[in-house]
């Protein structure tokens, strides 16, 4: 997996505009960007490939992209090696079950930008129209609902007139808290120009759809943790890709 090999396969790779991931996507990274789909034993490990696929083929190499929320920053550092100015917004203070170390991350990425901060409408060290594209992996189902509204604002701020609005988000289809999810995630589509009537199309579509990537059963018990399953049972779920291009 090397920046110029992924470049040359995914620089015509579609994707639409609501979708969810497939198995067939995750085979393919499996093949070709086993590194990013190897990590977690979850669904990171077709949401992150797949993101790789979608800024290469729709964000032109040189551009400015900002992650919401990386975590460690995986995807970040294979961009910035592909040639992309990366920064990532992230408070790095354990908040919606991220990690905490700022100071490791910040020093084995040296070549990524990093900002210590919530994202929303008001982030110190952005500026306005600056970003070619702005994405998250995993990261838009932990905002709390209030601040939506100001993740969504920071979104159509800091991109340029014509950027991308690019998202892997953890879904719960069926099981514990799953009209919330429906709602959150419907609140995020028509925040950023999708009608939510493509989310219930969707989400009929995708549960009897073999092709459809579920959180497996390894994947559940690692997020179980340390709660005993009977407080943190079993649910189907999906990562829904929504992408779109902001004015």
């Amino acid at each position: 997996m090397t920046p110029t090999s992924v470049i040359g396969r995914y620089k015509s790779f579609e994707f639409p505009e609501v979708a969810v991931a497939t198995v067939k996507d995750y085979c393919d990274s499996s093949d070709h960007l086993r590194p990013l789909a190897s990590i977690a034993t979850d669904l990171k490990d077709v949401q992150r490939p797949w993101m790789v696929k979608a800024i290469v083929s729709s964000v032109p190499i040189g551009g400015s992209i900002c992650e919401i929320g990386a975590g460690e920053p995986f995807v970040a550092d294979f961009l910035t090696r592909c040639g992309y100015d990366v920064t990532i917004v992230d408070p790095y203070d354990g908040s919606g079950q991220g990690p905490v170390q700022y100071e490791a991350f910040s020093a084995a990425y040296p070549d990524v930008r990093f900002l210590r901060s919530n994202f929303g409408e008001l982030v110190t060290g952005l500026t306005a129209g600056y970003f070619d594209a702005i994405y998250s992996i995993s990261v838009l189902e932990h905002v709390p609902m209030e601040q939506v509204a100001s993740v969504c604002h920071g979104i159509k701020k800091y991109a340029k007139a014509g950027g991308k609005s690019i998202h892997a988000i953890d879904h719960v289809l069926r099981g514990a808290g799953d009209l919330f999810h429906l709602r959150k995630l419907k609140l995020y589509a028509e925040s950023l120009g999708i009608a939510p009537s493509r989310i219930d199309q969707l989400m009929s579509a995708c549960e009897l759809d073999p092709e459809t990537y579920f959180l497996s059963a390894e994947g559940h018990n690692l997020w179980r943790g340390a709660m005993n399953y009977e407080s943190f049972p079993m649910r189907k779920v999906v990562s829904v890709q929504l992408s779109s291009r902001l004015d």
